[in-house]
């Protein structure tokens, strides 16, 4: 069973405020060289006394205490940073025989304090956080200890490349993708063909209407400042391209959600059935539209687009290495990426935030937020890297679903932040081989929402490394529960135990896709998967925590 995250009950607020603690302590993290590590806590001002201890035998071990700080910041000393001033900290961690670093405190004003921890040091190190106070509760990691950006363009003999960095805490690792070449002039909207079939550039707030692509080493480019606009309606993808070598970046999609979508539970399958008298086929999947439709393309990227207003981001179905690169796929009716049958494909950088929504089910159950709203959700993949992606506010952040015969397998979840989550931060269901390494689970600090679960694995065995879960539901119940809802075995192999076990951070897949589409595919119901109809199960948890 997985040891990562302790915390001892002793008071309950209101659903979306965390629980006190008298102890918590987080799971073996990693400060890195020049990066800093930044927690959380509230304090009741009670003058209760407040104990940090910073446990890293490592830093012993090796003499690096002297280059290591941890700084205790008050609110008003929060404020000040925040209005640019920079006073000195109220504590300062000092060695003990017990603790690396500690410090202990007591204050009579109540609010959120902070504790920084900054490293001049050359190698990274293991480390743990403790904390003690009757008069503590959120304890959180606010700022990742490695936050590196994810993606950047440069120049390699004459050739402009994206560098990609999909790095994890025990293997270095880049993307170099070589940019296609970029049409001198742009295209205006009455120009584009009804299918393109060769590259082409957007002009600058320029609003075109939807667009098909269909071909190989295709190309469309928009600005940095992603000011064209591509539009889409109801239940239709703004761009469906089929074909290899596809390159999409720079725009911004307006898509449409359909009004029938809002409030609805969402079908992951081309459709579900709900136990009424007689029985509801709802149709789901694709046919809820969106941004961008990749249907059986390989080779491809989307890189820096946004989509707003419609139900998907980015669809791939039955894709192979494929790059879905620093897109922002927030506030949507269904899912940021939804993706069937992808195999050894990129997912990095992406904003997948708020994809969330209330429902109420044909069979009548209501439920006030998830209804199988995901940030990135995958069905039938193999070897895939998801990587460095931020997830804030949605139902489930990162998702695997194994129904109906359609496991995921050997995906690498590595260094994503989900904050907030409503269900689950990641639920990898029925499936195996999957690793989760360097994550974050943690509360939404802007509107003091927790996630609930930090992950839901129920009939998978996964591998886990160096995260940190801090969610209302501690990781040791969210690992019982998830094992208790299924007879198909559940585990986690926590290889923390083991110390820094290497993985290679890149995605890998061998399978042949199970099906590809004919070359006329359209959005909709013709391109959706199309597993056997079985009625819809809503899993345990959503009965108990969430309906009304």
């Amino acid at each position: 069973m997985i040891k990562i995250f302790r915390i001892t009950l002793v008071a309950l607020f209101a659903s979306f405020a965390l629980a006190t603690i008298a102890h918590a302590q987080t799971g073996q993290m990693t400060l890195t060289p020049g990066k800093r590590a930044q927690y959380r806590f509230d304090y009741r001002g009670d003058g209760s006394p407040i104990k940090i201890g910073f446990n890293s035998p490592a830093a012993f071990n090796m003499s690096l205490t002297s280059k290591i700080r941890m700084e205790i910041f008050t609110p008003e000393q929060i404020a000040m940073m925040q209005r640019g001033e920079q006073p000195q900290p109220i504590g300062r961690g000092s060695p003990t025989l017990q603790y690396a670093l500690f410090w202990q405190g007591a204050f009579r004003g109540a609010g959120t304090y902070h504790v920084n921890l900054d490293y001049d040091g050359d190698v990274p190190v293991p480390y743990k956080l403790e904390i003690t106070g009757d008069g503590v509760s959120g304890f959180v990691l606010i700022a990742p200890a490695s936050t590196e950006s994810s993606s950047s363009t440069v120049i390699a003999a004459g050739q402009k490349i994206l560098t990609v960095n999909v790095s994890s805490s025990t293997d270095k690792a880049e993307l170099r993708l070589p940019v296609p070449p970029e049409p001198a002039q742009c295209t205006r909207p009455p120009q584009v063909p009804s299918i393109i079939r060769a590259s082409i550039k957007l002009c600058p707030n320029e609003t075109y209407s939807p667009m098909r692509i269909a071909g190989n080493n295709i190309a469309i480019f928009g600005d940095p400042a992603r000011s064209p606009i591509v539009t889409g309606f109801t239940r239709q993808f703004a761009i469906v391209a089929e074909g290899s070598n596809i390159w999409i970046e720079g725009i911004t999609i307006q898509a449409k959600a359909d009004p029938r979508d809002l409030g609805a539970w969402l079908c992951l399958y081309n459709d579900c059935i709900f136990p009424t008298n007689p029985p509801t086929k709802v149709q789901g999947a694709l046919i809820y539209g969106g941004g961008i439709l990749l249907n059986s393309v390989s080779n491809s990227t989307v890189h820096n687009v946004i989509v707003r207003g419609g139900a998907i981001g980015v669809a791939t179905f039955e894709g192979r290495n494929n790059n879905i690169i620093a897109n922002q796929l927030s506030d949507l009716v269904a899912w940021g990426s939804y993706n069937y049958g992808s195999v050894g494909s990129y997912f990095v950088g992406n904003d997948f935030s708020r994809n969330n929504h209330g429902c109420t089910t044909p069979d009548g159950k209501k439920f006030l937020l998830g209804c199988e709203t995901a940030g990135w959700v995958c069905l039938n993949c193999l070897g895939n890297a998801i990587t460095r992606n931020r997830c804030e506010l949605s139902g489930n952040c990162y998702y695997i679903n194994g129904d109906r015969g359609l496991p995921s397998n050997d995906n690498k979840f590595i260094a994503n932040t989900c904050a907030g989550a409503s269900d689950n931060c990641f639920e990898i269901t029925f499936s195996t081989g999957n690793l989760l390494q360097d994550n974050v689970a943690q509360l939404e600090p802007k509107s003091s929402r927790p996630c609930k679960y930090p992950f839901w694995l129920g009939g998978s065995v996964v591998m886990a490394q160096n995260n940190s879960w801090q969610c209302s539901i501690n990781a040791d119940k969210a690992f019982n529960e998830s094992r208790d809802s299924t007879v198909v075995a559940t585990n986690i192999i926590n290889l923390d135990a083991f110390g820094a076990v290497q993985f290679s951070p890149l995605a890998s897949g061998t399978r042949v896709p199970t099906r590809t589409p004919t070359a006329t595919a359209t959005p909709g119901p013709s391109a959706t998967p199309r597993p056997t109809s079985v009625p819809v199960t809503i899993p345990r948890r959503f009965e108990k925590m969430d309906a009304e």
